[in-house]
């Protein structure tokens, strides 16, 4: 009944709102995937010794 339950909220939110949502989420994703390669880069560099 639980997972039941959790579907039909879900169906409920994401339904009508998906609309809105994904732009915000393809944001977030960009965000992050950006975060994690510029900690990359630094993790890079910072071993890197420039004479």
């Amino acid at each position: 009944m639980n997972t039941e339950l959790l579907s039909q909220i879900i169906q409920v939110v994401f339904e009508g709102h998906l609309k809105y949502i994904a732009p915000f989420l393809f944001l977030l994703m960009i965000t992050l995937f950006s975060q994690k390669l510029i900690d990359l880069m630094m993790g890079i560099f910072s071993k890197r010794k420039f004479y």
